[in-house]
């Protein structure tokens, strides 16, 4: 099932944190079991990289949060929000050489999806703000959401004209409902279901 939560303007990584939090919850995983938190992470404008003038490759890492299922699901979002900022804190120089040294040695290897929530923040991207002509679009980002990833889409307003983000989430229905349960909990009243079944 696909939904899509439009949230209130609000610090970033609270909202990565809380939903992150949330979708654990509802997947009732083991205690013990190791979950991870990624977030894309753009290294344009970082003066240690000395990235030349001009560059346009690809210029972003995903620093990974891990803790176990049941110490995030049990711990305040304090937690998670401190696995964050150390998160932050490590894009050093030393680091993004190390992953490149990495991709390098073992051939690009994928991510792991495993008990992982991948979030990209694409809210200055600009894609509300596209005009092909025909208008100010209604949705402009990627196409849903697949298992393990979401992406900030923001620019957009609500029905009641409040501007905000667009979070696409992909779970299947019984643990869907879990997590609108788990947002309903927190006084989230507002996701927005826009498919019933994938």
């Amino acid at each position: 099932m696909l939904q899509v939560l439009y949230i209130k303007p609000v610090i970033p990584y609270f909202v990565v944190v809380f939903l992150a939090r949330c979708r654990t919850i509802a997947l009732h995983l083991d205690p013990d079991e190791v979950v991870r938190l990624s977030c894309s992470v753009n290294l344009r404008g970082k003066q240690a990289l000395n990235l030349p003038v001009g560059y346009y490759g690809n210029a972003f890492a995903f620093p990974t949060a891990i803790s176990k299922a049941g110490i995030l699901c049990q711990s305040p979002l304090g937690y998670a929000l401190e696995l964050v900022r150390r998160l932050k804190t490590q894009m050093n120089e030393e680091y993004i050489k190390s992953v490149a040294d990495l991709m390098v040695l073992n051939g690009r290897p994928h991510h792991t999806e495993v008990w992982n929530f991948l979030i990209a923040d694409v809210t200055r991207v600009g894609l509300g703000d596209v005009d092909f002509g025909w208008g100010k679009p209604v949705y402009g980002g990627p196409v849903g959401a697949r298992p393990c990833t979401s992406y900030y889409v923001g620019g957009f307003k609500n029905s009641s004209g409040e501007e905000g983000v667009l979070v696409p989430i992909l779970l299947p229905l019984p643990i869907m409902n879990r997590f609108q349960q788990e947002l309903f909990s927190n006084g989230i009243d507002y996701p927005i279901k826009i498919a019933p079944k994938l």
